[in-house]
């Protein structure tokens, strides 16, 4: 009995999703140990080690949750044609995105891609759909400019 109820927990962990961030987790490391081995310094590891930090602590909450949660509990809704085409407009947008990167400037394409992100994710409210894509490309940017000391385009700030 106690077997079986071994083999059943073991059976309800999301072992795909678990790969998938097991492997981009280790990726990360491998980039970070990397990036160390070549220089400590300020300048070659300013996004590298906090990213490879932030991308380690996401992997242990996904990880925990996929031995919790298991497979079997996964949306219904990822399979429906809506959440298919919500997927889709969202990698048509980030496509758009990076094209308009360098065109328009990082502002205005990262306030378009906000906003498109919003309005895919059922926001409606004008006001949510305005102001904060707005606020959000200024305090990227302008934490860009504080953090990275080379020039990127900008058609605003």
């Amino acid at each position: 009995m106690q077997g079986a109820d071994r083999e059943g927990r073991l059976r309800r962990i999301a072992w795909g999703e678990l790969a998938l961030v097991t492997a981009l987790a280790a990726l990360a490391l491998a980039y970070l140990i990397d990036a160390r081995s070549v220089s400590l310094s300020v300048n070659n590891l300013l996004l590298v080690q906090p990213t490879a930090i932030l991308v380690l602590v996401l992997w242990a909450v996904i990880a925990a949750g996929c031995l919790r949660r298991g497979a079997d509990a996964a949306p219904a809704a990822a399979g429906d044609r809506a959440g298919r085409l919500r997927t889709l407009a969202m990698v048509a947008a980030f496509g758009l995105f990076i094209l308009a990167l360098e065109r328009i400037g990082y502002d205005v394409a990262m306030a378009l891609f906000v906003a498109a992100g919003l309005f895919v994710g059922g926001e409606r409210r004008p006001l949510w759909l305005v102001l904060f894509p707005l606020a959000f490309a200024a305090a990227v940017i302008l934490g860009f400019r504080a953090l990275i000391p080379y020039p990127f385009p900008t058609a605003v700030l």
